[in-house]
């Protein structure tokens, strides 16, 4: 296996749709959750969990990610897409394409994961002329979202229809990320489970860097410093691994229990622990709510995931402001969660509304990680409306933005904007009633809106670090 190239695709679907079936026809050896080997994946009959397996195929080692279907674990798909190189996606021929499946590929696009197969599963229980349909509308699908793939294979994991068409494909357009080997060491975890008379074992695939057996590594955002006893990759014993590898390392001096899915195994000291992140933020398009301050979303940071906050701003020379709601394709925010995960710059972020039914959208967008600031200062922004009440000859006058004489005072040489963006100054007070005069770049109307916007309360967030 030292000389195979280790590559990870991922099996998305609506749940039923074949996912789990067809890793079982193509899988040559099962790891972690694989097959569905989780008591009660069992008994329930459906995936509730990431699993692993893995075959080989011309030169390279083929880890297969299958993430569950079922609405509610969408944040199991999340956190798999972070480290995956490419995707099948499962459409049942019987079905069609459903709410999860354009879900999923929200989930692949906004990851980055652009190699994409579509296997149209089950085709056994349906005749041509239905396959043919559902094969239309799942490529107008992908289209709408901007997913574009030449791979549209039916298949049945009961006959073998198609298996060896799945493979050629795989074998076509497979092309590993660029791997940093050299880089500090970085696994995201995604089990953790005692082996008797060994201790803890945690599984993962490695992100960037290496490791030995006898290597001293930490566990974030715990912190503890512990040892690696040894290294496997699917039961082979390994001295090393590298960048894209998938292992599970035994470190005995680890507690399991204090350990969750997104916690990583990293170099001493590489990684920063943190409550709070500064994001970039682009909207999915399909997304048909809105984004407002301090709403509470669901916020996958890399593999981690966690009940946040997000509270987006605008920069006004150097200066950050919260904004009550957006409405642009693309924003900053802080994004405060509500406990503590390891980071780094750069890292890709989703939000999500896990609070919205499954069948709207419920990916608001995606990121990545721009500063991972120790506090943010967010200004609030207080506005006056007032209104034209007379076009004179060489100014204009607004009243309503003060209430008397003193406050008109203070807003000589302000600046002021119409409802439509034309841009004015304050020039004096007019009266005693708070009405004032006004210059505008361009001619204003009588009864139009004019508004005043300035600083208001100051707010600091501070980062548990």
């Amino acid at each position: 296996m030292e000389q195979l190239i280790p590559v990870h695709v991922g099996l998305l679907g609506h749940i039923d749709h074949g996912k789990t079936e067809l890793a079982r026809v193509l899988s040559e050896r099962v790891s972690t959750a694989g097959l569905d080997s989780h008591p009660q994946a069992k008994s329930r009959g459906i995936t509730i969990d990431l699993g692993f397996s893995m075959f080989v195929l011309d030169k390279y080692l083929v880890t297969l990610v299958d993430a569950p279907g079922h609405a509610d674990l969408i944040r199991s798909v999340v956190s798999g897409t972070n480290i995956i190189d490419a995707a099948i996606l499962t459409v049942a021929a019987n079905e069609g394409p459903m709410v999860q499946t354009g879900e999923h590929i929200v989930v692949l696009q906004s990851m980055g994961i652009g190699t994409v197969i579509v296997a149209i599963t089950k085709v056994d229980l349906v005749d041509a002329k239905v396959l043919a349909k559902v094969i239309e509308r799942t490529k107008s699908v992908l289209s709408d979202s901007g997913v574009l793939t030449d791979y549209f294979i039916p298949i049945s994991a009961t006959t073998g229809q198609g298996i060896e068409q799945i493979k050629d494909a795989l074998a076509a357009i497979l092309e590993p990320r660029k791997r940093d080997v050299e880089g500090s060491l970085l696994m995201p975890i995604d089990h953790a489970f005692p082996i008797k008379g060994h201790g803890t074992v945690v599984t993962g695939t490695i992100l960037r860097g290496q490791v030995s057996v006898g290597d001293t590594i930490q566990v974030m955002p715990q912190g503890p410093m512990a040892k690696i006893r040894s290294l496997q990759t699917y039961g082979d014993e390994r001295r090393t691994a590298k960048a894209g590898d998938r292992v599970g390392a035994n470190i005995p001096d680890l507690d399991d229990k204090t350990i969750s899915r997104g916690d990583y195994v990293c170099a001493p000291d590489s990684m920063t622990k943190t409550t709070g992140v500064i994001a970039r933020i682009r909207v999915n398009p399909l997304y048909r709510g809105k984004v407002t301050s301090r709403m509470v979303l669901n916020a996958t940071v890399g593999m981690p995931n966690t009940i946040s906050e997000i509270i987006p701003f605008e920069t006004e020379n150097d200066i950050r402001i919260a904004v009550s709601d957006i409405g642009t394709d693309e924003f900053d925010a802080a994004i405060l969660f509500k406990r503590r995960i390891g980071i780094e710059l750069g890292l890709r972020l989703l939000l999500m509304r896990t609070d919205l039914p499954p069948t709207t959208m419920r990916i608001i967008g995606a990121g990545e990680v721009m500063e991972i600031p120790a506090k943010i200062r967010l200004f609030k922004r207080e506005v006056r409306v007032g209104r034209v009440s007379r076009i004179r000859e060489a100014d204009v006058l607004v009243e309503g933005l003060a209430s008397r004489k003193e406050i008109a005072d203070s807003l000589k040489g302000v600046s002021i904007k119409t409802r439509n963006g034309v841009k004015g100054v304050v020039e004096q007070p007019f009266g005693t009633r708070g009405v004032v005069s006004a210059t505008f770049v361009n001619p204003v109307e009588e009864g139009e809106d004019v508004i005043y916007a300035r600083l208001g309360k100051e707010e600091v967030y501070r980062f548990g670090q």
